[in-house]
């Protein structure tokens, strides 16, 4: 398979000075004079996440205890925090590196609410006479739908966030929009630093123990935009390979090594704990702390599965040097998720009362692989790209295809309803027809919607990609075996919203590359929609649509925008020329290993 450290590696990073950010608001119901945030004992700011009908988790981290802290939490009806309508105590602990999950209940279904946090006890920087009570900034949060509310439903979707590649201006960009919740496919973090970069990770070596990791965190949770992304919007987040190491399955990883390293089982339970402590993740059993799989349901139009396709059931990935790689690829006793989380989401698919089952998804599901020509499948397979004469990613389904099967059997069946799966992982942007069998040309089950990186290498980027490097030879090759691909980039970073409704369900394309601290524009790529008797991709007849957004996102960096209608190239913000077009784009992938290889004889 790619070696993505490797390539990671190669490339520079881009700088990013920002100022810490702050938000209005006391955690009084009756004072509400609007005093910053203490940067001192709030310094990672607020965060919410899983929300339901009538609960949401809340999320914040007393920065300079020494112990245990007193907390006091609130969420109110309106901004100043007035209309308090829940309350309540807890504490932030030492175990929990001083994190704090409250999971707050008794609200109505389908509202945005404003909550936030206040210190009862002393912190790092208080002196005698100093009063409590410092207070956090103020977040915004939405709970879900109720079971009966079939209006659309609006997600913004992120992945591959890496913070010593560039700033964080994607998210900052998604913040000025106004979507339900946001759903981060994995790679929250990063493990190693990108080559250049001028923003380098803290600690300064590779996380391999608990505080390592939630070093890590700590110095994510420090930039601005991260912050205004958590502070305006609820969040459902899964965890990938780089929260750990890259391309890790249950029992290890490439790159990891027992002698320098540790034990894996040691490595992977501090790098997972320190995710669970600082992200507003939801605890669906207390009896399998690790379990990320679950479900958000959002109404009677969508349930969101999330998927944990990277650290809980994974076998091992299949490389070039095993010995049988067909009859292993044949494997029914394979998995990429374990018999548990394979049972749930069989069930969930089958029983969800909702309009559209969405599949939080972290690797590719659609077939990718490519017959090539034996002299193309030589470069693929010292690559690490090729298993045999097929070039395939085979960390993704594709290297796994019995247990791919079993699933689209299951979306195939006539009581499941419409399925969109949405994915991150390979820092491009693709739009899929997901196939019923093995076949790229058999009828379409599900639509899948994959998100470029928010900063890290994109695609092009890693193997050496010029944008208009693409044979006609490989363009055909392509169009013959991926007949089930609609679109394609593999230049951009960006993120993409989505709106399920109950007869369709839209993704938006939102390219953004200002990452370096260049004038920061967007622009629309591309808007696909599926109907919902009939699930195939189709280019929309328009973006969605704007939604005002209910307060003024927090503030941050000072940006500009693209203005109105900058939508990119070809009506809708399509590329020009069809599948064909766009095809030609995707040979890219074949071009780009003789491009790379090129690149490492010189």
């Amino acid at each position: 398979m790619l070696d993505r450290r490797d390539l990671l590696r190669r490339l520079p990073g881009a700088a990013a000075a920002g100022l810490v950010m702050s938000a209005t608001g006391r955690l009084t119901s009756d004072d509400a004079a609007g005093v910053a945030g203490d940067p001192r004992t709030f310094r990672h700011g607020v965060a919410s996440g899983d929300p339901e009908a009538e609960r949401v988790v809340l999320w914040t981290r007393i920065s300079g205890a020494d112990g245990p802290v007193p907390v006091r939490w609130l969420v109110a009806s309106d901004p100043e925090l007035h209309d308090v309508v829940a309350s309540g105590s807890t504490e932030a602990l030492p175990e929990h590196d001083w994190t704090v999950h409250v999971d707050a209940g008794g609200l109505r279904p389908a509202t945005t609410w404003w909550y936030a946090f206040e210190t009862e006890g002393e912190t790092e920087g208080e002196t005698e006479g100093e009063a409590d009570g410092e207070r956090s900034p103020t977040g915004r949060t939405r709970t879900a739908p109720g079971p009966d509310d079939r209006r659309p439903v609006r997600l913004g979707v992120v992945s591959c966030s890496s913070f010593s590649a560039g700033r964080f201006t994607v998210y900052r960009r998604l913040v000025e929009r106004d979507v339900d919740l946001v759903v981060h496919l994995g790679d929250y973090i990063y493990e190693i630093d990108a080559e250049g970069a001028i923003r380098s990770h803290e600690p300064g070596a590779e996380p391999v123990s608990l505080s390592d990791y939630r070093a890590r965190h700590a110095q994510y949770r420090t930039d601005p935009d991260l912050q205004a992304l958590h502070q305006q919007f609820p969040v459902a987040a899964i965890w990938d390979d780089h929260d750990l190491d890259s391309d890790a399955w249950r029992g290890g990883a490439p790159s990891h090594d027992p002698s320098r390293h540790g034990p894996w089982e040691e490595r992977r339970a501090g790098a997972l704990r320190a995710f669970l402590e600082w992200l507003p993740v939801r605890r669906t059993d207390p009896d399998a702390p690790e379990r990320i799989w679950r479900s958000v349901p959002l109404g009677g139009t969508a349930e969101l599965l999330l998927l944990d396709t990277r650290h809980e059931g994974r076998d091992q990935q299949i490389d070039h040097h095993h010995p049988d790689p067909g009859a292993a690829l044949a494997d029914p006793s394979r998995r990429m998720i374990s018999e548990a989380q394979e049972a749930w989401l069989t069930e969930r698919l089958r029983a969800s009362p909702a309009a559209w089952r969405l599949l939080a998804n972290q690797v590719v599901l659609s077939p990718m692989q490519l017959e090539v020509p034996e002299r193309l499948g030589g470069v693929g397979r010292r690559l690490g790209l090729a298993v045999g004469s097929t070039v395939m990613n085979a960390d993704q389904w594709d290297g796994y295809p019995v247990a791919r099967q079993r699933l689209l059997d299951v979306m195939a069946e006539a009581g499941v309803g419409p399925v969109g799966v949405l994915t991150g992982d390979i820092h491009s942007s693709w739009a899929f027809d997901v196939p019923a069998g093995a076949r790229p040309d058999d009828p379409p089950v599900a639509v899948e919607l994959v998100v470029p990186s928010v900063t890290s290498p994109s695609f092009a980027q890693l193997v050496g990609i010029e944008p208009d490097l693409a044979s006609a030879g490989a363009a055909t090759v392509v169009a013959a075996q991926l007949p089930h691909l609609r679109w394609s980039d593999l230049h951009h970073h960006g993120y993409l919203v989505v709106e399920a409704g109950p007869q369709r369900l839209q993704g938006d394309w939102w390219h953004v590359d200002a990452i370096d601290g260049s004038a920061e524009g967007e622009r629309l790529a591309a808007s696909w929609v599926a109907e919902a008797d009939d699930v195939r991709l189709q280019p929309a007849p328009a973006p969605l649509d704007e939604r005002p957004v209910t307060t003024p996102p927090p503030p941050t960096t000072t940006t500009t925008s693209s203005p109105p209608g900058d939508n990119g190239p070809g009506p809708g913000g399509q590329r020009p020329g069809g599948v064909l077009g766009v095809l030609g784009a995707v040979a890219a992938v074949v071009a780009g290993l003789l491009a790379l290889r090129r690149r490492r004889q010189r």
